[in-house]
């Protein structure tokens, strides 16, 4: 119940009008069939009085008038019920849920995303939010509640007809309730232990719309392998579910007809009472008004009642999700960095994984520094820069900036003084002025600084700032090279003091990366610079390299005493070195003077 009441706050406080109307609605709903049952029996027994001739004519016009206000009302709720509860609760409330969901993922330690059974557990949580089970648990609730209030009424009106028709109603509808609950945990177990075969026909499914994937399937003629692929996978999902449904729309057709039993055996008792005299014959006409309200309220009760712990499950997994505690943000505020990064004997390997990515690192990265971190893929480069990032925790070992743990700064402020390029890159799909001042969206209307930062990473200058990119929204396509460009202008733009790059040209060929590296250089003058890499092109321009293998670092120095010791970084250079024989020296050096005045930009 901890959980329902979790979602009604939540509710309350998102959509309260909406929520009010829906508990109003299911209080009128609730006392409508005895209040109805009552006044059929009083209007069918002053229509007998007055054909009689004893009573008043003017009674049975009293009780259809009430019957009309009930009627109303009802109607009136009805109406504002199914405007709110599908703006209010479902869409307001999901969107709310949603939202609290996507801020605790932003929280998450990103080695977790690694962690199989972590991600099982984000998976249905998901599902919590994506099927609307959350909104659900509070409609459901107020379902129970009100079909439980309508039971007991309408039960008070039916034994004072007569006791015989209070079992009859009740056991006609009690296998609604076995069923429903034998059937909600099967499905909630069965769901549960296919969390992990759900996220892989996603990602399946994912690869039929996604642009890139299905123009290689079309080309390397593989789509048929991975429909079957898909399709497999989807049977192997819902065989279990099919089989599930099927012997539940069993039980029901099974239900359904002791329903029927039920009634026609209500009816003949009370055909039987009258008979005997024992109730009137405006009576009969409301006990079998009664009695189908009873029981189609006694079904709804157990029904909803029988399905309620599958809901509560999802929502268990929801809050048992947001609970998970996050505890490796710090809470002191980064200062201005100042000296250096220190990594003394730091080691990490990944969930699952017996080996180490890093191991025993030691290393010192002086303020202002310009370092490259190469080693061929596999080696432990991009770990080791998630883990000075900040991104992963160190597992053993300590990473200091100016000689605090990183660990012990809050991620918000640290993350304000580093900007970053991945491999990884996003293409996001807004104009190109948002594109690049996402990172700083305080000076996203400066345009100089932002066409700065688009020379330096040698993307073309012709393009209008508010021009949309990518034909998704009927702007411009970009090459993979040009968004990888839009990618480092963006890391570029961001006032930092330190910057990242993973391995931020691997879209671009090597005159081409020798140019935007050499910008970058430039631009980064002032900051103190990582750029990791398995390409060595343009090592012989930064300070130090330091050369990775297997999770160590096997080499550090510049790069003519590497090239002399002909041990690791050589070897890699020597087999990458035919890629840049046409890189000429004069690039290299034009890049840091021929882009002295600022670029014409198109208007807008």
């Amino acid at each position: 119940m901890k959980n329902t009441l979790h979602v009604y706050i939540s509710l309350f406080r998102k959509a309260p009008f909406s929520s009010i109307i829906t508990i109003l609605y299911f209080i009128v709903d609730a006392v409508y069939p005895a209040f109805t049952a009552v006044i059929f029996a009083n209007l069918f027994d002053t229509v007998g009085r007055f054909l009689s001739g004893i009573g008043s004519s003017r009674e049975p016009f009293y009780f259809v008038a009430c019957y009309l206000v009930a009627r109303f009302i009802l109607d009136l709720f009805n109406y504002l019920f199914s405007v709110t509860v599908n703006t209010g609760i479902f869409e307001k409330g999901t969107m709310y849920f949603r939202i609290r969901l996507y801020e605790k993922l932003a929280d998450m330690p990103l080695i977790l995303f690694e962690d199989v059974e972590f991600l099982n557990k984000k998976q249905r949580a998901e599902r919590a939010v994506n099927d609307e089970i959350l909104p659900m648990v509070f409609y459901e609730s107020l379902q129970i509640i009100s079909a439980a209030a309508a039971t007991f009424s309408v039960a008070v009106v039916l034994t004072k007809y007569s006791i015989w028709l209070l079992p009859l109603s009740l056991l006609s509808v009690l296998p609604f309730y076995i069923t429903r609950l034998v059937r909600g945990k099967k499905f909630y177990q069965i769901r549960s232990m296919q969390a992990k075969g759900t996220r892989k026909l996603s990602y399946l499914w994912g690869l039929f719309t996604n642009k890139d994937s299905v123009k290689e399937m079309r080309t390397m003629g593989f789509d048929g392998y991975i429909t079957d692929k898909w399709t497999e996978t989807h049977d192997e999902v819902r065989d279990e579910m099919w089989k599930i449904e099927r012997n539940d729309a069993v039980s029901l057709i099974f239900c359904n007809i002791l329903c029927i039993l039920g009634y026609v055996i209500s009816l003949l008792v009370v055909l039987w009472l009258v008979l005997h005299g024992d109730v009137s014959i405006g009576l009969l006409g409301a006990s079998m008004s009664a009695f189908s309200s009873m029981q189609s309220a006694t079904r709804s009760f157990l029904i909803y009642l029988g399905q309620f712990p599958e809901k509560l499950s999802y929502a268990s997994d929801y809050y048992t999700f947001l609970d998970i505690t996050t505890d490796d943000n710090g809470t002191a505020i980064f200062p201005k960095f100042k000296e250096q990064i220190t990594l003394k004997n730091v080691s990490f390997q990944y969930p699952n994984s017996h080996k180490y990515a890093v191991n025993n690192i030691n290393l010192n990265v002086k303020k202002g520094e310009k370092v490259a971190i190469v080693g061929e893929n596999g080696s432990g480069k991009t770990t080791l820069s998630k883990l000075i990032l900040g991104m992963y925790p160190e597992q053993s070992g300590s990473i200091l900036y100016d000689g605090e743990r990183i660990a012990k700064f809050s991620k918000e402020s640290f993350y304000d003084s580093v900007s970053a390029v991945a491999q990884d890159y996003v293409a996001y799909k807004l104009t190109l002025r948002e594109n690049v001042a996402l990172s700083d969206v305080s000076h996203m209307m400066c345009d100089s600084k932002i066409t700065k930062a688009l020379r330096y990473a040698g993307f073309d200058l012709s393009f209008c700032l508010d021009e949309p990119m990518g034909r998704e929204f009927g702007g411009k396509e970009l090459s993979g090279g040009q968004w990888q460009k839009v990618a480092i202008a963006r890391g570029l733009f961001k006032n930092s003091d330190i910057i990242f790059f993973d391995e931020p040209t691997s879209a671009l060929d090597p005159l081409m990366e020798a140019e935007v590296l050499s910008s970058f250089l430039k631009a980064a003058k002032d900051k103190t610079a990582l750029l990791i890499s398995h390409r060595v092109g343009l090592c012989k321009y930064v300070d130090r390299i330091v050369v990775m293998k297997n999770g160590k670092i096997v080499e550090v120095g510049p790069h003519k005493e590497l090239l002399s010791a002909g041990g690791e970084y050589a070897r890699l250079y020597t087999s990458q070195e035919s890629w840049y024989k046409k890189v000429p020296m004069q690039l290299t050096k034009s890049a840091f003077s021929s882009h002295s005045e600022e670029p014409r930009q198109k208007s807008s």
